[in-house]
């Protein structure tokens, strides 16, 4: 098979998306250091791209603040950020032109399939992505690489180094996963760690959000592994498709073993990483070590620091009800939550019941909110005795929310909703708490 990056060699290659994360600028240098012309497409202006395109190799060119028909007919090639949607309509007039359009993490899985982990689950996959990385890595040093729904990283950039890995452990969104049906291709090892509503401001359904995870097995054949977690009938629901040989985890494989982790569900993610290490023959004396060894990611129930008496965790990654819901009850000391943000269209109806019924939680901040009327209705009907203001800003927030803490307890970042009514990103609004709770 022809690598993608001979075939590109002197054609033009049209970015579709440059995006804030940086991913994209990896694919535009990979394709100008394989002899392409580039140019790079996004409805964002060169001001509000102006972070990333300082990272763009020389050479390429811009086509900034819409995307344009003049775009597709110039291309040879489209790659498609993962953040556009499929139904774009410049993108179906690309392959009706025959046109190919691609996502570079699919390429990816493509050339290397053999030697891929594919992570994937609506909670959890960052964390599982990681503790399989690192107890990989502990067996096989510097044989094996990470990539996928990670901020910065590059599909097409791992293209280059993916020949000497071993293992390639990918953590893959159901964006991403959606291009893995169209070239029809799965990883060698997928890891389900659940489904839960998410993203239904792009789906128009659940049944939807579930095909394109589904990406992640419906390609294996009897030689591949799908590991899945047994308690989730979601993760069920994806990992049936496909050939792969099943394999089930359950929390309860793991009882006794130490972590510093807190909650049920990050359980659940270390019994993914031990079924893993029992199906590759890894000792279970390796995975207990990682399990008692590993604090955790940052921005996912990341403690940051305490201040007189009170302690400040950031889960700003809670961008739905579901991981919010996740971290009240991973709680153990009385709290105050900061809560709110975007839309993304999901149900709430139970984090406004566990809020309601939680005996930890004391206080709560609104922050921003104003597209999510009903929901701030909802919760001031469940909890409005508890609700000590709104704020516009996470300054303001994290005043709020300190001025009502006591010692002994702790101020809970875990909004449950979108960033993008105040934030960049859920990393931006991650970022800003850090900062303000390091200077307080």
């Amino acid at each position: 098979m022809t690598s993608f990056g001979d075939s590109i060699h002197g054609r033009n290659v049209l970015i579709y998306g440059l995006g804030l994360q940086g991913g994209a600028s990896g694919d535009a240098a990979f394709c100008v250091g394989h002899g392409s012309r580039v140019r790079v497409t996004d409805k964002k202006t060169e001001s509000e791209l102006a972070k990333t395109i300082t990272k763009l190799p020389p050479g390429v060119e811009l086509s900034l603040g819409g995307h344009s028909e003049a775009d597709i007919t110039w291309a040879d090639y489209v790659i498609k950020n993962p953040g556009v949607p499929d139904d774009e309509p410049l993108l179906i007039r690309a392959r009706e032109a025959g046109k190919p359009v691609y996502t570079s993490i699919a390429l990816l899985v493509q050339e290397f399939r053999d030697r891929t982990i594919g992570v994937t689950g609506t909670r959890g996959k960052s964390t599982t992505t990681e503790l399989i990385f690192r107890l990989l890595n502990m067996v096989y040093p510097g044989e094996v690489m990470r990539g996928g729904n990670i901020p910065g990283t590059s599909g097409l950039a791992l293209l280059d180094e993916a020949a000497s890995a071993r293992y390639i452990v990918l953590e893959l969104s159901s964006f991403q996963l959606a291009a893995f049906h169209e070239l029809r291709v799965s990883p060698h090892i997928s890891v389900v760690t659940n489904l839960y509503p998410d993203h239904l401001n792009r789906y128009n359904s659940m049944a939807a959000y579930l095909r394109d995870k589904q990406g992640v097995a419906a390609y294996q054949t009897s030689t591949d592994i799908c590991i899945y977690n047994q308690d989730n009938v979601g993760a069920g629901d994806i990992a049936r498709v496909g050939q792969g040989k099943k394999i089930t985890y359950t929390a309860s494989t793991i009882t006794g073993w130490p972590s510093s982790l807190p909650g049920a569900h990050n359980r659940e993610n270390i019994a993914a990483m031990a079924a893993l290490a029992k199906e590759l023959g890894i000792e279970e004396q390796v995975a207990q070590k990682l399990a008692a060894d590993f604090s955790g990611l940052p921005y996912r129930q990341e403690t940051i620091r305490e201040v007189r008496g009170v302690t400040y965790i950031n889960d700003t990654t809670a961008t739905t009800p579901t991981a919010t819901i996740k971290a009240i009850e991973a709680a153990t000391s009385p709290f105050v939550l900061i809560f709110g943000g975007d839309t993304k269209g999901l149900p709430y109806g139970e984090l406004m019941k566990i809020i309601g019924n939680s005996e930890k939680l004391q206080k709560i901040v609104i922050l921003g909110s104003a597209h999510i009327p009903d929901a701030v209705a909802a919760l001031r009907a469940v909890a409005g005795d508890k609700i000590v203001g709104t704020a516009t800003s996470m300054q303001e927030a994290v005043q709020l929310a300190t001025a009502s803490a006591h010692p002994g307890w702790s101020v809970l970042l875990s909004p449950g909703f979108a960033s993008f009514d105040l934030f960049e990103n859920e990393f931006d609004r991650g970022r800003q708490f850090n900062e303000i709770v390091r200077a307080l």
